[in-house]
């Protein structure tokens, strides 16, 4: 991947090309945590615009102007691959929450470092030339909108518009995010299952306190380690040095093992992954409770990992991470703790995006903590 730069002021523009998209795929992958949907027919309509419109800026946070103001696309919803959206709806819906205000937009960003809200955002951003800023609201994939960096700094999200798969739109103007979800999810689900959506419009003042900095090059950093590793040593190596100086914290190897069951929860929104370990491990079980992504994982019944630091897997057949839909008994899998930015493990976020947030009745235990020796 080339970080293509040129002069622009008193700093240095860094500029997008074809080579981030596959490393972002990987990337958004496994910043998904199992979640984020499928994002690979995203990378088809990326490489057709990177062919007509060759770069793209990407934006630091300190890079952005205060006064001016920036936005938010993405999709929501589960049936994004069989609509298979262009980007010329987020132009759409992106002009319709403009005119809610009476100054330009000068830039985009996204509110999830993971999944298809990743490279959805860029698409945008090249088809209406504007900037991307280097950052986001999530740090990973999360599934509802108060669970971001918006809502634990008291910032809303209005306007917000949606478009849904049959080309409606509308306009959402609640200020607290709870309802704004709410609203936003039955129109998806009433409306085809998926859905685009833009707003969130931010003077760039604000936006320094409350994204997340440099997810997207972090996100493309960590992909580069997927392509071509060599081998799973070499890419557990990779993966550590790579997250080692980020603001996440260094990766760490969880279990290795063969999936022995994928099973639902009755009664209850839960999913579960049995891992029968392999190797040093063969006497040992993992299992990984979801709910949309990974949420916490045990190791012989005690606990191993929990949200908000991610929990991903990585097929070992291919040394490539996977969303759960992807997964099925007899795979052979490898599963990678990462630390969550520090923003997330704060007490006003913990409240939204901890265990207990998802009914998980004890406390959040970082990945610090549970591997002591390993970090310190």
């Amino acid at each position: 991947m080339n970080y293509h730069l040129k002069l622009r002021g008193d700093y240095e523009l860094k500029l997008m090309d074809k080579s981030w998209i596959e490393p972002l795929y990987w990337g958004s992958i496994f910043l998904g945590s199992g979640g984020g949907g499928n994002s690979e027919f995203l990378t088809f309509l990326l490489n057709e615009q990177f062919s007509k419109k060759p770069t793209l800026p990407l934006l630091d946070l300190d890079e952005i102007k205060n006064e001016s103001e920036y936005a938010t696309v993405g999709l929501m919803g589960s049936l994004i691959e069989e609509t298979f959206p262009t980007g010329f709806e987020g132009i759409n819906i992106l002009e319709r929450a403009k005119s809610s205000i009476k100054s330009n937009i000068d830039g985009l960003f996204t509110l999830e470092a993971a999944g298809v809200n990743i490279l959805y955002p860029i698409l945008v951003a090249s088809l209406v030339d504007l900037p991307l800023i280097d950052g986001d609201a999530m740090g990973r994939a999360f599934p509802e909108l108060h669970m971001t960096t918006f809502y634990f700094n008291k910032h809303h999200l209005i306007p917000f518009v949606i478009s849904d798969s049959q080309g409606h739109y509308y306009d959402l103007n609640e200020k607290d995010i709870f309802m704004l979800e709410l609203t936003a999810r039955r129109i998806v689900s009433q409306q085809g299952g998926y859905g685009s959506f833009a707003g969130a419009l931010t003077k760039g003042a604000n936006l320094k306190r409350i994204l997340i900095p440099r997810t997207i090059s972090f996100a493309a950093e960590l992909g580069k380690t997927f392509i071509s590793p060599g081998s799973y040593s070499e890419l557990i190596e990779n993966l550590m040095m790579v997250s080692k100086n980020s603001l996440y914290g260094t990766a760490v190897e969880l279990f290795i093992g063969i999936i022995e069951r994928i099973e639902n929860i009755e009664n209850i929104d839960w999913e579960t992954i049995t891992i029968k370990g392999t190797n040093t491990s063969e006497n040992s079980t993992f299992k990984i409770l979801i709910k949309n992504e990974n949420l916490i994982a045990y190791r012989n019944n005690k606990v191993a990992a929990m949200v908000p630091d991610l929990i991903s897997i990585v097929n070992l057949e291919t040394l490539k991470p996977v969303t759960n839909t992807e997964l099925q008994e007899g795979m052979k899998v490898s599963v990678i703790g990462l630390p969550a930015p520090i923003a997330l493990k704060k007490e006003k976020a913990l409240e939204f995006i901890g265990p207990t947030a998802f009914g998980y009745k004890s406390r959040y235990e970082s990945l610090e903590e549970l591997y002591f020796s390993y970090y310190y």
